[in-house]
């Protein structure tokens, strides 16, 4: 029996149509993937289901009958809770007051903390996990926050959950604790729409998905009788056969992103640390290739990465460009250097969110487009505007605000940044993290793109497939590098690696 069902939702802005009629089913009891490109109408799709939007038109029926939320309270009371990639905890508060916010347990006119915490502690054993719940939760790991969420939900009596990007932050063996949670839930009779651009995920955890495109349901498909890339083909519109991002799909080896490395040594680490978070790491960087460095969230590649574009003070260690000693106070300092970042919290870290497109794009270039400490507008915005037109970036103009765009969108923006300034050594943290298929596909390209016209790349990330399209690999591992290999060293699945890292 369906347990949710939408027929011919509609949902505009200000002449925007974000939803033209999207209808689908999702079975009683199963994990049903909602899939589609940044912009496809997946987050607007989420907020009415959530209570926090009303839509224009359509029916939504939960069980069968026609129901309406005009906020998000009204879809709680039906039994439909959202857990967003951002979690909503009172990181103050315990776990036991989180779990039941709002609904605190009382006798006679006092809080009954005693039968709260027992609750709390039958709540989190519900999705395996045994925790003190009179602990702050901030105290927690991630993982176990995400348990807390899921906690707080059943107390409430879902028959609904809504996961948005849930695995984002996780590190791997929290990730497959988090699907064995998931499928015991739904063992149980609890229905999970559940939204990822990780294809692995959608194929490992979930029964069927739906393909949304341009504001459409572009597909409907059984996870048991297809690939993932046909799923990738409906969200693009396009078969991406013979692409870089193909090959990391299907665990094919991926075509090299750089050219090959030169004789030259751009820069070299050694002895490089941070306290407790990086320590003792050697390694030279040459002119034009692309060094992958990849390890499990948590393993030190973040903050290898931050601490070679001067957004980390070293502890130990030296770093040596272009043959000179260098020490980074400061971001300012690696950019004169002619490093730029593309920082893993793009959205705190990246860009200026109220600012228009071209002011994010000519911000460390400043002083070209100013005289007296004047701003030359036109010609800021007419190099903004190449940069869009050159990377293929959506946007209505160069002042539309940065924080209004895609994932992918704003990753190419802060991209332009570099390309402006004429960045030499591009730093890549987690550059794809949260942005569909098809705009990895493009940054791949673009990166690809600055590495073969003479530029030189580093890239961090947790994602296996993603290190294994580097000229050479460092792998990380509680702070420290524990192997290094060569592009044609590593097998096509990457299972070297995989298991430094178990």
């Amino acid at each position: 029996m369906d347990e949710l069902q939408l027929d011919g939702i509609t949902k505009g802005y200000l002449g925007v149509q974000a939803l033209k009629g999207v209808s689908l089913s999702v079975k009683r009891g199963s994990i049903h993937a909602l899939a589609g490109q940044n912009g496809a109408g997946k987050s607007t799709l989420v907020k009415i289901l959530s209570g926090a939007e009303t839509p224009d038109g359509g029916t939504i029926r939960l069980g069968g009958e026609v129901v309406k939320f005009r906020e998000p309270t009204d879809a709680q009371n039906a039994g439909i809770h959202t857990i967003y990639q951002e979690l909503s905890l009172v990181p103050s508060l315990s776990v036991a007051e989180n779990i039941f916010l709002g609904t605190l347990p009382t006798k006679g006119t006092v809080v009954d903390w005693k039968e709260m915490q027992a609750l709390a502690r039958d709540a989190l054993a519900r999705v395996g996990f045994d925790l003190d719940v009179r602990q702050p939760v901030s105290s927690f790991s991630v993982a176990e926050q995400q348990a807390v969420e899921l906690a707080k939900a059943l107390h409430k009596d879902a028959r609904i959950l809504l996961l948005d990007e849930p695995t984002s932050t996780l590190p791997l063996p929290d990730v497959e604790r988090l699907f064995t949670v998931l499928r015991r839930l739904a063992a149980e009779g609890v229905t999970l729409l559940y939204i990822s651009h990780r294809m692995d995920e959608l194929y490992s955890l979930c029964d069927a998905v739906t393909v949304l495109r341009d504001g459409v349901a572009a597909a409907d498909l059984t996870t048991a009788d297809t690939r993932p890339a046909d799923v990738v083909t409906a969200m693009v519109g396009k078969s991406l056969e013979g692409s870089i991002a193909d090959a990391a799909l299907r665990g094919e080896r991926s075509p090299r992103l750089g050219a090959g490395r030169t004789d030259t040594v751009l820069l070299s680490a050694r002895g490089l640390g941070e306290d407790d978070r990086v320590a003792d790491v050697d390694f030279d960087l040459y002119q034009g290739e692309v060094l992958g460095i990849a390890g499990l969230i948590g393993s030190g590649q973040s903050e290898l990465a931050s601490l070679l574009a001067g957004a980390r003070r070293k502890t130990d260690g030296h770093l040596v460009m272009d043959d000179k000693p260098v020490a980074f106070a400061s971001p300012r300092d690696a950019i004169r250097r002619g490093i730029g970042l593309l920082p893993q919290d793009r959205k705190t870290q990246g860009f200026i969110p109220d600012m228009g497109v071209a002011g994010n794009i000519t911000l460390a270039s400043m002083p070209m487009f100013s005289r007296l400490a004047v701003i030359d507008r036109k010609r800021e915005k007419r190099a903004a505007q190449d940069m869009v037109t050159k990377l293929g970036m959506k946007v209505s103009s160069v002042n539309q605000p940065m924080k209004t765009l895609s994932g992918g969108t704003q990753q190419k923006g802060i991209l332009a940044r570099w390309l402006v300034r004429s960045s030499r050594l591009l730093i890549c943290d987690e550059p794809t993290r949260g942005v569909d298929v098809g705009a990895k596909e493009d940054m791949y390209e673009l990166i690809r793109d600055f590495a073969r016209s003479g530029g030189t790349v580093i890239i961090a990330s947790s994602e296996i497939s993603e290190a294994m399209m580097c000229d050479r690999v460092l792998v990380m591992a509680r702070g420290r590098v524990v192997a290094e290999f060569d592009h044609d060293e590593i097998d096509p699945q990457g299972q070297r690696i995989l298991q430094l890292l178990a």
